[in-house]
Formats: C-alpha cells, structure tokens, sequence
C-alpha cells in the first residue's frame, strides 16, 4: 500500500513548487482514469528522474520522452506493432499503460485489471529488446519505492541500480 511519508524517506521531496495538473482534462484525453499515487507522485515531484536513470511519465511535460500522453501513444502503438508481427507479449496491449522509463530503454506499465479501479492496478516492467518481463503486484508508487529502497530487485535494471542514496532530479 502507498505511503507518502515512507516514499520521502527513500527520496527526499523536492523543495520547488507542486505541480498543478487538471486530471480530469488528462484523463479525459487518455479515457481512463489514473491511479492516486501516480497523482501525488506527479504533483509533489513531478518531471524529473530517480536515481539519475528512472523517469515517471507526466502530463504536459516539455520533453516528449516523458510526456505521458505522448509516451502513452508510443508504447501502445510499439506493443500493436509487436503483437502484429507475431511477437509474445505476457499481457494483451490493451492490458498495459506505460507511466515510466529507464535510460536503458526498458518501460514501465500498469496492469489494468479493471479499468474502472487504477488503484488496484499492478506494474509489469519491459525490456525493449529482449523477452524479459517482471512484474510487481501493488501500485507505482509501492513498487518504485521497493525498487529505489533495494527491496525488490528488478533483474531488467542493471546491477547498480539504484544506488545507496537515491536523489530525484527534477527537468527543468
């Protein structure tokens, strides 16, 4: 289960202002709704990366490698690409949302069980040029906490990561 305070201690919150997103704008667009704990991922740290090598997709950002919208119409229209040309996928592509990516390419989803309950989707974990698949059953935030914290090994990410200290880097 999410946790704010526990997710601070592993990665200090950044000191600049929140970001204000208008979800219901976003969610409109998209047609789905999103999971809370992105949202308050999203508005108290917004874009930036982990560790120097993880990036959590948000909306309206000036990068198009991490915007969501943007990455959400990539990832989906990659996954049709694959599934097309015969290529096994252990989730069906309407299954998955991309909400993060790696500096190795690899790419982060939600599990939509039922769309209509983001807060009980799970996170699966892609390498882009291979068949491994890993996946984590509780929230973004959960999961990326257990990755950064060294909790829970993603053997898609290198061995390195993360380091000890984890700072956020925010984009500018």
């Amino acid at each position: 289960m999410f946790n704010a305070e526990s997710f601070r201690q592993v990665v200090a919150q950044p000191s600049r202002a929140a970001t204000a997103v208008d979800w219901g704008v976003i969610e409109s667009r998209m047609g789905v709704s999103l999971p809370s704990d992105y949202k308050w991922l999203v508005e108290n740290y917004g874009p930036g990366s982990f560790g120097g090598f993880f990036y959590v997709f948000c909306p309206h950002s000036s990068r198009k490698g991490v915007d969501l919208e943007c990455q959400y119409g990539r990832t989906n229209w990659a996954l049709e690409y694959l599934t097309e040309r015969g290529c096994s996928l252990p989730r069906r592509p309407a299954e998955l949302l991309s909400f993060g990516r790696s500096e190795n390419g690899d790419v982060a989803y939600w599990v939509m069980g039922r769309r209509d309950e983001p807060d009980r989707w799970s996170v699966a974990l892609g390498e882009p040029r291979g068949p491994l698949w890993e996946e984590y059953d509780g929230g973004m935030v959960e999961w990326l906490e257990a990755v950064l914290s060294r909790r829970v090994r993603m053997n898609i990410f290198p061995k390195d990561f993360p380091r000890r200290v984890v700072c956020f880097n925010p984009l500018t």
